[in-house]
């Protein structure tokens, strides 16, 4: 198939943008960029070149639009420009980008960085005013129109865009980085641009005999940069990734090809930008180049402006009395911007994309922008909605502190979360919803947000409730099921009508199997299938199933659809077969596609199991409310943005272009205030889903209960606790048969195990170290006082510990640090773990009496995990001391059969927050 021409006979009517975004100025710490000008200039010429370009003037949008000291960069007028493009560009779309990129410590998410984008110190949200690759870009190009996407990114760790390269099935679309991942480059030259940058353009210029395509491209930007350096000497090696056959962007210097017309943009709000409908009116310069040539030839420099300025006053006439005044195109659109959750997202973008709202000129009457954000990050935001308005003055130095703005985005105009549990959460305790006007700011009407609760670092005073939540019905639905393999045995009576717990207990029967969702935290479907969860488990079952979670998924998903990629990896070959999924059922349906059935996603793979649904009858349905949001203050416009909201509600819930955007994901649409049962071209009716799903099930909704916020926020906060500080408690056996038997010093000796495992701890956990050989009647000796301690002092104390002429004294020590680790009951899911290390000989001369106390003690609550450490072999095997403490706490027991260092670092991991989490 021949490389895609935007200047083909059969494109040259489609509309092709260029995106060019340059940030030149840095606030804060950041280096200035000089060489960036440059870059936009070279970008421009080689995308515009008359015989050469494949794209005329009219075609670029340049961010920022003329250089400077005032001229800085938002990342939302960057991210409006992508939106826009996406949703107008049907033909070749190039996105460019030159500036300061950043990563997380681990390599992971590439932020674009603009003039006012900070860093801070909190893990979970570092980057403030950024736009990260993976969570703002990819996901707006992923749904473009245009028949092909190219992205070009000239930035340090651009390279590691490359991880997080998701096109939708079936699009064209190609990246190409600086640098490979990890790799720092230089910042350029003020007159001639980054050395990357002006590489490409002489590729793109220079190009003779052919077409210069993007695949022809990556290997002449290789050679070019292989005589430099990047940062820190690393070689300079471009990279990429494309998916779709091959796309021109030059054509060949060829003289007899026609030149494209070349019409100067004008400039408006900052950005350079000459899309949309043109109304009738040529600019002077062009209306000059109809003059006879002979005439034009003859006339004097006078002449000539003179003559210019006429015909281009004749020309503003014409303009303005044919409807010039517009702007020179279509007006800009009303934005909506419409916040929903993580698991929605893709499908929501989807049906956001086919909104038809245009006005009769056939110009966009309405722009929808669609974002997400993590469900309990939305809740909080608006139950302190005026910190949208007006953040905290200061934050703690870790940066943990509640800023809208930074961790949800832009005051929404819709709200779709996945279910009317985070609307009740987000009303709870304010007056709930009512149908009061925007711009009222207290008494009846307005429902949301803030009323009780302060965030971290703010003063005392409770934030001022600036928003309405006013609920509008739902618009499609979707229940969240247990998806098990359907390798394993469970009744199939038990599909429907039994609680999470049962069906767990059933599958648990006899069969390896292992429980997974995303995190909690992130998606609201997920946090409901958790209060379930836990709605069975005591406090220290709780650690324990998180713990395990945290074992079996180091990086906890965020998404179901992120989870499900997880285990279709490759990478993790016990859990393919083992897992049973929490999970919504369109999430598990699209999974359960064969290879090229349309719908199945793209990291879909045969490695993964197919599952059946088991609907659990005590987690509600996600109903996917909609939700109008309305803000104290804005009135200006009103009245056309609450029109405008109704009618997208009305067309996601009426229209049959919407609803099957739904229902192509496995989405069950609305019929009379409820679900309706999937219809034959639904992927639940798929031959795949056929025995997977059921058709009709009984509606478990989220309507208003006020147990239901508690419930599920008593569950937020238990999961936190699980996965919070720890304590741990190291029990040594120094006796004098650990040096006799060499375990004591050296390589894999007691005290190294010690000492490298405390790096899984970190500065907020408590954790101590006891010696155990004492004198009887004694307590064990405290060489590390059991507290938060620095990780430095620890490890010397243990370094130097010596061993005593005397016995241990095991059961004693484990009495001991079971009670110490118990002492705080109110924190009754903070993991707690006890690490015995010995060599076993005095362990197993506990009497057997002792030993019965003991194991039924590690059964009680609060649960504290015991990891025996057996130096010598036998203390491990099957219904031996060590081995029934593990099996009684939901521990482990090492011995020289196992790789001790790495399990017992694991191990600590579990329960530390140091740096092996």
């Amino acid at each position: 198939m021949p490389p895609y021409d935007a200047r083909g006979e059969g494109n040259r009517a489609k509309r092709h943008r260029a995106v060019l975004i340059g940030v030149e100025h840095y606030g804060g710490a950041r280096n200035d960029l000089p060489a960036v000008a440059a870059n936009l200039r070279l970008m421009r010429e080689a995308l515009t070149a008359g015989r050469t370009g494949v794209l005329g003037p009219d075609d670029l949008v340049e961010i920022p639009a003329s250089g400077g000291p005032g001229a800085t960069v938002d990342p939302l007028r960057v991210r409006a420009a992508l939106t826009e493009a996406r949703e107008e560009v049907t033909g070749l779309l190039v996105v460019y980008f030159a500036g300061h990129g950043i990563v997380r410590p681990d390599g992971s998410d590439l932020n674009l960085m603009f003039t006012d984008s900070r860093v801070t110190r909190d893990r979970h949200h570092p980057f403030v005013d950024t736009l990260s690759w993976r969570d703002d870009v990819m996901p707006v190009l992923r749904y473009a129109r245009a028949d092909w996407v190219v992205v070009i990114l000239d930035c340090c760790f651009a390279g590691n865009a490359l991880g997080a390269f998701g096109p939708a099935a079936g699009q064209n679309f190609a990246l190409l980085t600086a640098a490979e991942p990890g790799v720092e480059i230089p910042p350029g030259d003020p007159g001639g641009g980054t050395e990357f940058t002006a590489a490409l353009h002489r590729l793109l210029t220079t190009g003779e005999g052919e077409p210069v395509t993007f695949t022809r491209i990556v290997t002449g930007i290789r050679e070019a940069m292989a005589p430099y350096k990047a940062v820190d000497g690393h070689p300079w090696i471009p990279d990429e990734r494309r998916h779709g056959d091959d796309v021109v962007l030059a054509h060949a210097a060829d003289p007899g090809r026609p030149t494209p017309p070349e019409r100067p943009p004008p400039r408006q709000d900052g950005v350079r930008r000459t899309t949309g409908r043109r109304r009738p009116g040529l600019p002077a310069p062009a209306l000059l180049r109809r003059l006879p040539p002979a005439l034009v030839r003859r006339m004097t420099r006078t002449t000539a402006l003179v003559l210019a300025g006429a015909v281009a006053l004749a020309g503003a006439g014409a303009w303005y009395l044919l409807g010039g005044a517009r702007g020179g195109g279509c007006d800009s659109p009303l934005e909506l911007r419409v916040l929903t959750d993580p698991d929605l997202r893709p499908t929501v973008q989807k049906a956001a994309d086919a909104y038809p709202k245009r006005d009769g000129d056939g110009c966009r009457a309405v722009s929808i922008n669609v974002y997400d954000a993590k469900a309990t990050d939305a809740v909080a935001a608006f139950r302190s909605s005026s910190l949208w308005q007006e953040p905290p003055a200061a934050c703690p130095a870790s940066g943990d502190c509640l800023r809208p703005q930074r961790d949800v985005g832009a005051q929404p105009d819709v709200w779709i979360p996945a279910a009317g549990s985070a609307w009740q959460r987000a009303t709870a305790g304010t007056g709930g919803d009512t149908s009061a006007p925007a711009g009222t700011s207290t008494g009846p009407g307005t429902s949301a947000a803030a009323a009780t609760s302060t965030a971290p670092g703010t003063s005392a005073a409770a934030p001022r409730s600036v928003v309405g939540l006013h609920r509008m019905g739902s618009i499609a639905y979707t229940p969240m099921v247990l998806g098990v393999p359907d390798t394993m045995k469970l009744a199939q009576s038990m599909q429907t009508g039994d609680p999470l717990h049962a069906i767990i207990g059933g599958l648990e029967t006899g069969q390896a199997v292992r429980i997974l969702r995303p995190d909690p935290e992130d998606t609201e479907g997920a946090l409901l299938a958790t209060g379930a969860l836990y709605a069975a488990s005591s406090a220290g079952q709780v650690s324990t199933l998180e713990q395990g979670m945290a074992q079996d998924l180091p990086s906890l998903p965020s998404t179901a659809r992120e989870l499900m990629c997880a285990l279709a990896d490759g990478t993790h070959n016990a859990l393919e077969d083992q897992a049973a999924v929490l999970v919504p059922e369109q999430t598990l349906a699209q999974f359960n596609l064969s290879a090229g059935e349309p719908g199945r996603p793209s990291c879909a793979t045969e490695a993964l199991a197919h599952r059946v649904a088991h609907y659990p009858s005590d987690v509600p349905m996600l109903d996917l409310p909609f939700v109008r949001v309305t803000w104290a203050g804005a009135d200006r416009d009103a009245e056309a943005r609450a029109s405008a909201v109704e009618d997208f509600h009305h067309w996601l819930a009426t229209d049959p272009v919407a609803r099957k955007c739904f229902t192509d994901d496995g989405f069950r649409s609305v019929e009379k205030g409820g679900p309706a049962p999937p219809g034959e071209d639904s992927v639940l009716r798929s031959e795949d889903n056929a025995t997977a799903v059921r058709e009709r099930l009984p509606v478990t909704g989220t309507d208003a209960d006020t147990g239901a916020s508690a419930s599920l926020n008593a569950a937020l906060s238990r999961y936190r606790q699980a996965l919070g500080p720890g304590k741990v408690l190291y029990l040594l056996d120094n006796s004098t048969s650990m040096e006799d038997q060499r375990v004591w010093d050296g390589p894999g000796g007691a005290k190294e195990l010690v000492v490298r495992s405390m790096s899984s701890l970190g500065a907020r956990d408590s954790f101590g170290v006891r010696m155990t050989a004492v004198r009887p009647g004694e307590p064990p000796t405290e060489i590390v006082e059991f507290r938060q301690n620095d990780r430095a002092g620890a490890r010397k104390a243990v370094a130097g510990a010596r061993t005593a002429a005397l016995d241990a004294r095991i059961a004693e020590g484990l009495r001991g640090a079971l009670g110490t680790l118990r002492q705080d009951p109110a924190a009754g899911e903070q993991p707690r773990l006890l690490v015995l290390v010995t060599d076993g000989e005095d362990f197993e001369a506990v009497a057997k009496s002792e030993q019965e106390k003991l194991v039924a003690s590690a059964r009680l609550t609060p649960l504290v995990r015991i990891v025996t450490v057996s130096l010598r072999d036998g203390a491990c095997a099957a219904g031996r001391f060590g081995d029934r403490l593990a099996a009684a706490s939901g521990g482990r027991c090492l011995d020289p059969a196992d790789d001790i260092a790495v399990g017992l670092v694991a191990e600590v991991a579990k329960a530390g927050t140091g740096d092996a989490e």
